[in-house]
């Protein structure tokens, strides 16, 4: 019976979204930080000892900081904290395909997390301190409500998008392109 109850659906998508985790917050702090990460932790710090945040286009979008800057200030900052919420976006992109199951099949959004969730890119920008992988969320969450709403005709995924679309202002100017 137990290794019937692992063939579910939803318990293999919770396995694989806890591997995904797990693969993303292993050993998270111990590497150097890159210097755009470096750029990054320095100003959410800043920002979460009272200094202010001044947006600098170099920097992309204020978000990333201003969440950054919210983890060090619950949590404390160190390498670890600045690359978290990275990690937890980045296995939230992993998640996310149940989203799109209906278009995908089952077997289609497993192969999917399970492609998102190994692959060295999607792995990489997920452990990296970097907008990156929170446009790949925003990106992919705008086209499953793209596809919602084409689908349903419901306005609610215009909202979800108008959401999205607005966060991924706030997380990179080439939102604007």
């Amino acid at each position: 019976m137990p290794i019937l109850a692992l063939c579910q659906f939803p318990v293999l998508f919770l396995l694989l979204t806890s591997f995904a985790l797990a693969l993303r917050l292993f050993q998270l702090g111990t590497r150097a930080m890159h210097h755009d990460e470096s750029l990054h932790a320095f100003y959410s710090w800043q920002l979460s000892e009272g200094m202010g945040l001044v947006h600098n286009p170099m920097m992309h979008g204020p978000l990333q900081m201003e969440l950054t800057a919210g983890i060090f200030f619950l949590l404390g900052d160190s390498d670890f904290n600045a690359r978290v919420f990275y990690a937890v976006i980045g296995t939230v992109l992993v998640a996310m395909t149940i989203l799109f199951r209906s278009y995908l099949g089952k077997f289609g959004a497993i192969f999917t997390s399970s492609m998102l969730c190994i692959s060295p890119a999607m792995l990489y920008f997920s452990r990296f301190a970097r907008n990156d992988i929170i446009m790949a969320v925003f990106t992919f969450g705008l086209v499953i409500t793209l596809w919602n709403y084409q689908t349903t005709k419901n306005n609610k995924y215009l909202y979800m998008m108008s959401a999205l679309l607005a966060l991924c202002f706030g997380t990179k100017e080439t939102t604007f392109l």
